[in-house]
C-alpha cells in the first residue's frame, strides 16, 4: 500500500449455519478485541456482504469446470490457440457481446502481466488441473519497479507519467471488469524485496476493481500488499467473494476499500522475509464510513508458516486513506498461534491508536490459541 479443499452432512450443516448467522456460544469481549453477540452476528453474514450495493450471491462459486465449454484455450506449451492468457483475454474482448466466456487454461506456468479491462465481457477463467499450484500466473513488479514515463504498465492502469510502477499497477492479475469468475488457478508476485531500495516494498499479486467477481480454489501469493479489492473510485464499492482458496502474505496483504467475504479459505502469514519475532498485520481495509460492509472471513482458517511467530501478528489496522473507517468481521474461524491474544488490533497507517471511533473491527465464536477465547 502506499501508506496505500466430499464433505459428511454435519459439516455441511455446520456450514450452512455459519452462513446465515445461527447464535452461538458466547465469549468474553473487550475493549481491545471485541466480540459480537449472536443477535449481532446475524448482521454479519455472506448474503449480508455480497447484496451490499444490490442483489447478488455468489455462495456456489465458480461451478464445477466439467460444466464448461471453452471459447479459448490456453497452454504454455503451444498446444492450443494460445500460449499466453493476455491473449486469450484480448480475443474475448475483441469478439464482444454480453454472454459468458470460458477460458481453459492448460497446467504449466505463465510469466505476465495480465490484464481483464473493464469493457470486457463476462470471463470464466479455470485450470484444467484441479490443483491451484500447477497452474502458475506469475510476475515481479513492484511499487518501486522503474518503468519509462510515456507509457502505462498495462491496459487495466493509469500511470504512464510515473517513473516507476507503483503500488496500484504493480499486480500480476489485474481484474477491472465486472463479473470475472476465477477457478484452479494461482496469481503471484514473485518480486524480490531489496531489488530496488526504498521504504515501500510493496508488490500485488491480484488486483479486483470490478463488481461481482468470484474466486474459487486459487492461491493469491506475495508479501507485502499480495490481495487488493476496490475500485477507481471511492465511491464505487465493488464486491468478491473467495471460496475455499489460499491467500499468503506478509504485511497488510488483504487491503482495500471495497466488500470481500473469505469463505472457507486459509489466510496464511509467511514469517520468512521479516522473522518470526516481527509484528506486522494481515487485513488493511479502507473501508469508507459509508460503507457498513468491509471485509467477511469465515468458517475459515488463519494460520503460519515460514517459522514459529507466536502472540506477534496483529489481525488487522485500519488504512487511513481518504477518511476511511476500515470494517472486518473475523468469525467461526481457526486463528493460530501467531495472533496477538489481547490485543489483535493495531494502529491504523497514520499512527491513530485502535478503537472503536477509529475502525469497526470484531469478532465472533472464533478458535484456536490466538482467537483469545
Amino acid at each position: 500500500m502506499q501508506h496505500f479443499h466430499t464433505h459428511s452432512r454435519a459439516l455441511v450443516a455446520i456450514a450452512a449455519c455459519a452462513l446465515i448467522g445461527l447464535p452461538a456460544q458466547a465469549v468474553s469481549s473487550t475493549t481491545a478485541r471485541p466480540q459480537l453477540t449472536s443477535s449481532q452476528a446475524a448482521s454479519y453474514t455472506v448474503a449480508k456482504y455480497m447484496s451490499n450495493g444490490g442483489s447478488w450471491d455468489p455462495s456456489s462459486g465458480v461451478g464445477a469446470i466439467s460444466g464448461f465449454t471453452a471459447n479459448y484455450k490456453v497452454a504454455a506449451d503451444g498446444t492450443a490457440t494460445y500460449k499466453t492468457i493476455q491473449a486469450a483475454i484480448t480475443a474475448a474482448v475483441k469478439a464482444g457481446g454480453t454472454a459468458r466466456k470460458y477460458i481453459s487454461v492448460k497446467a504449466g506456468s505463465y510469466k505476465e502481466v495480465v490484464c481483464v479491462p473493464s469493457s470486457a465481457p463476462p470471463i470464466t477463467l479455470y485450470g484444467l488441473d484441479a490443483t491451484a499450484a500447477n497452474t502458475v500466473i506469475y510476475y515481479g513488479n513492484s511499487n518501486l519497479t522503474p518503468k519509462s514515463s510515456g507509457s502505462s504498465t498495462h491496459a487495466c492502469t493509469s500511470n504512464s507519467s510515473a517513473t516507476t510502477i507503483g503500488t496500484s499497477s504493480s499486480a500480476t492479475f489485474n481484474v477491472a471488469a465486472k463479473d470475472f469468475r476465477a477457478r484452479n488457478l494461482t496469481f503471484k508476485n514473485s518480486y524480490t524485496e531489496g531489488s530496488y531500495s526504498g521504504s515501500n516494498q510493496s508488490a500485488l499479486a491480484l488486483s479486483v476493481r470490478g463488481d461481482k467477481a468470484i474466486f474459487e480454489n486459487v492461491q493469491v501469493i506475495g508479501n507485502q500488499d499480495t490481495l487488493y479489492i476496490g475500485s477507481y473510485s471511492y465511491s464505487t464499492t465493488n464486491r468478491a467473494f473467495f471460496k475455499a482458496s489460499f491467500i499468503q502474505g506478509d504485511t497488510d496483504f488483504i487491503f482495500g476499500h471495497g466488500t470481500a467475504a473469505f469463505y472457507g479459505c486459509t489466510i496464511q502469514y509467511n514469517a520468512t522475509r521479516l522473522g518470526a519475532s516481527a509484528a506486522s498485520y494481515i487485513f488493511a481495509p479502507s473501508t469508507q464510513s459509508s460503507n457498513s460492509y468491509g471485509f467477511l472471513v469465515i468458517n475459515s482458517t488463519l494460520n503460519y508458516a515460514g517459522g514459529s511467530p507466536s502472540n506477534v501478528i496483529y489481525l488487522g489496522r485500519n488504512w487511513a486513506e481518504s477518511g476511511a473507517k476500515g470494517q472486518l468481521v473475523i468469525r467461526e474461524t481457526a486463528i493460530s498461534a501467531h495472533v496477538r491474544k489481547t490485543a489483535p488490533w493495531g494502529p491504523g497507517t497514520n499512527g491513530a491508536a485502535y478503537s472503536s471511533s477509529t475502525a469497526r473491527f470484531s469478532e465472533y465464536n472464533n478458535t484456536g490459541t490466538g482467537s483469545g477465547n
